[in-house]
């Protein structure tokens, strides 16, 4: 064959491939390419992960400033009657500052329709722990306790359903009776204008943050607000509400003269509401929420800031140059059910 191809008008000898200048030029161009698109992916990538995590703290710190407002508007509620007209086969307790697990005492002081622990789990009242809320269970900041009856009837008006132990309210007018659902036949319980009929469940709850159970980042357990909420024996036992709360701090606004404004915002424990009783002068609460992202970001320093809630100035105290993401949330809530003797 020819060396010389007619179809093609070239001489195929003197056919070469890349020199190896051409093949290391064309390399590092390649590999700048490479390095500019891994830079673009990295970047968009951080910037998600920020974004994300700014997202799903905006997402909890508004449930939870939504959950607690809830609570605290509710609190105190009875049905619209006094705490003198409750009565059945389970009584009002007086709250003494306790929290104990063996009964169901804890939910049916009603007498405090809003109470708290100022940064720990140990009671101003009895100088011991707050027996439902453990130290290993209580990470940092304030206890927030509620008590109301729940605007809801349970398993309708002629046909019940009860749970056995669990605590219920039955109201109507001037009357109200406080019983186990087992014991709702029972003629202490009845009311004279209603001879059947449902009842609301009874809600006391306690706010605080601990450890989450449900994920760690390296190890280290995600703060998370739980509550202590009556389970089916009418008992506290401990819920988690959201995920990624890192403090919790309230602050009571008190009406010292009666004239329906507040003259005070106090925190639990200090003077002037130190005494199971004070607890009927507070009319608002101001609450603040700090939240946290699951785990610290290289490069994200926040050596020196701390957080103004309440009466602490937080300090989270992380590494230098790797540190938390955080909201900070506050809002005053007035609770809208006075207490009626």
């Amino acid at each position: 064959m020819s060396p010389f191809n007619k179809q093609h008008g070239f001489n195929q000898r003197h056919c070469h491939g890349f020199s190896m200048v051409e093949l290391m030029v064309a390399l590092v161009i390649t590999l700048i390419l490479l390095g500019g698109i891994s830079q673009i992916f990295l970047s968009s990538k951080k910037s998600f992960t920020i974004q994300d995590t700014l997202a799903r703290q905006q997402e909890n710190g508004r449930y939870v400033i939504e959950v607690l407002g809830q609570d605290l508007r509710r609190a105190g509620y009875l049905g619209g009657i006094g705490l003198d007209l409750i009565v059945g086969t389970e009584g009002e307790v007086t709250d003494n500052g306790t929290c104990v697990t063996t009964d169901n005492t804890w939910g049916r002081m009603l007498n405090n329709r809003v109470f708290g622990l100022n940064d720990t789990n140990v009671s101003y009242v009895t100088s011991t722990a707050y027996a439902c809320i453990p130290d290993a269970n209580h990470l940092r900041g304030d206890i927030l306790v509620v008590r109301y009856q729940a605007p809801w009837i349970v398993g309708g008006l002629t046909t019940p359903s009860f749970e056995s132990d669990r605590l219920y309210v039955r109201s109507a007018l001037t009357q109200a009776r406080l019983f186990k659902g087992k014991d709702a036949a029972n003629l202490s319980n009845k009311l004279p204008v209603v001879t059947t009929g449902g009842a609301a469940e009874l809600v006391a709850r306690a706010y605080y943050v601990g450890p989450s159970g449900s994920g760690t980042c390296n190890g280290a357990a995600v703060p998370a607000l739980f509550r202590e909420s009556l389970d089916d024996n009418g008992r506290p036992v401990a819920e988690e509400i959201a995920y990624g709360i890192e403090n919790l701090q309230v602050r009571y606004g008190v009406d010292i003269d009666g004239d329906n404004s507040v003259d005070q915002y106090l925190d639990s424990g200090s003077t002037g509401l130190n005494e199971p009783g004070e607890w009927n002068s507070v009319i608002t609460a101001k609450v603040w929420i700090l939240t946290r992202g699951e785990c610290p970001e290289t490069g994200f320093d926040t050596t020196g800031t701390t957080y103004a809630m309440g009466d602490v100035n937080y300090d989270p105290a992380d590494t230098a140059k790797r540190g938390y993401r955080r909201q900070l949330y506050q809002t005053t809530i007035t609770l809208r059910n006075a207490r009626r003797l």
